[in-house]
């Protein structure tokens, strides 16, 4: 396992108090902690990541470039902290105990994090232990401090299992940003030094963005070999929760017609419109068929309720004067979809750019019916704090340039 900045949480807060001061000795008037014990993990962290972080001069401790790029990470990171604190203190149970500000922040270790995110995935202090190979009382004491660190109460227990407060879903969501910015900052120092190493997590809504998502990953690796990529599909409402926490770096596809949130932000791509598709040689081939008000009664698969997509797919309809179709087949994975047009006589209403390799293969054909008001956007979401490093910056380069071919 390549190190994690994250372990350094000590020695980064020493860091950014040596940003803001200049020296060890005014560092020591804002931390808990002596001069000498400043510097000892100043000189900690720099052997750890193998460079210089400040350069030592006669005016004081000035932050080298590397320097700069990692304080510019940690204090993003203690930004989130921060937040979850305050987020954490508004939304307690009950009145919080009175607790100095900025003392999760503050004190708060790698370990406490770690070992809480792993909790919540598991949801048992035996599963944790096991996960990171320490004993159950350490986890049972680990997760006591975190919640005496913010005063709050971070989840239930009962028979049924383990249940998180409003509070320690805040706390959760708010480590795993933090720890996400310390993963930035190692992959911005690898870029630095000319390694491109890192991971890039990629949401994809699978019955819109089609080819683009692997055409654009294909460029990026072709660039950086090293580069780990990983696609991830499934719900929107499940690739939300997981791009604002941190599972996810980007989401690409469909996008909504407002934000779901002032957290995230949607950059269109390009305009999409929907057309019916069918399997070659399909009985409704070489007809002439004026409009979707002559199909109402075929068999249709359609996206899932709530989706851009299936609104593009009713409105379709209602274009024509008529009801959608009562009785339809909802698929979400663009493969079951694709084996079930194959397979049968149904229908789909489906981008022409997203099926582009099954047409030009022909493996499916377009019906030349008018279909109306299917006009949709697709694009990609983003936390809006969010500070793309470079290889994120690439990949969104690389959909741009893909986007812009297909207008």
């Amino acid at each position: 396992m390549p190190m994690s900045l994250a372990e350094h949480l000590r020695q980064f807060r020493a860091v950014l108090a040596v940003c803001k001061t200049g020296s060890t000795s005014q560092a020591a008037t804002i931390l808990p902690l002596s001069q000498s014990a400043i510097a000892r993990a100043i000189r900690e962290l720099e052997t750890a990541v193998g460079v210089p972080i400040f350069d030592r001069t006669a005016r004081g401790m000035l932050p080298t470039t590397i320097g700069q790029l990692l304080a510019h990470r940690a204090e993003r990171a203690f930004a989130q902290l921060r937040q979850g604190e305050h987020e954490a203190l508004s939304l307690a149970e009950q009145d919080p105990p009175h607790v100095p500000a900025g003392r999760f922040a503050g004190t708060c270790g790698y370990r406490h994090l770690q070992t809480y995110i792993v909790f919540c995935e598991v949801r048992s202090e035996t599963a944790t232990a096991g996960r990171l190979q320490v004993s159950q009382p350490a986890v049972n004491q680990t997760l006591r401090q975190l919640e005496h660190m913010l005063g709050v109460r971070l989840f239930h227990r009962s028979a049924r299992g383990v249940r998180l407060t409003e509070s320690g879903e805040v706390v959760l969501q708010r480590a795993k940003l933090a720890l996400d910015e310390f993963r930035q900052a190692s992959e911005d120092l690898a870029a630095f030094q000319g390694r491109m190493r890192g991971r890039l997590v990629i949401g994809s809504l699978p019955l819109s963005s089609g080819a683009l998502v692997p055409r654009a990953v294909d460029r990026v690796l072709a660039q950086y070999k090293d580069l780990s990529v990983s696609i991830v599909d499934g719900t929107y409402d499940g690739l939300m929760y997981q791009l604002r926490h941190a599972d996810i770096d980007v989401l690409v596809g469909a996008l909504r017609p407002q934000a779901p949130g002032a957290d995230v932000i949607q950059t269109p791509l390009f305009e999409d419109t929907l057309s019916v598709v069918v399997r070659k040689g399909h009985p409704l081939e070489g007809l002439t068929i004026a409009g979707l008000d002559q199909l109402v009664g075929e068999s249709w698969i359609a996206p899932l309720h709530g989706t851009p997509a299936r609104d593009a797919f009713e409105r379709a309809f209602h274009a024509v004067g008529v009801q959608p179709p009562s009785t339809v087949l909802e698929v979400n994975s663009a493969i079951v979809l694709q084996a079930l047009l194959q397979d049968s006589d149904r229908l789909a209403l489906l981008s022409r750019r997203q099926m582009f390799h099954g047409i030009s293969a022909g493996a499916f054909s377009v019906l030349p019916v008018p279909v109306k008001e299917t006009t949709r956007y697709i694009g990609l979401t983003m936390r809006a704090d969010a500070d793309p490093n470079i290889t994120m910056k690439s990949f969104i380069h690389e959909l741009g340039r893909l986007a812009a071919s297909l207008v």
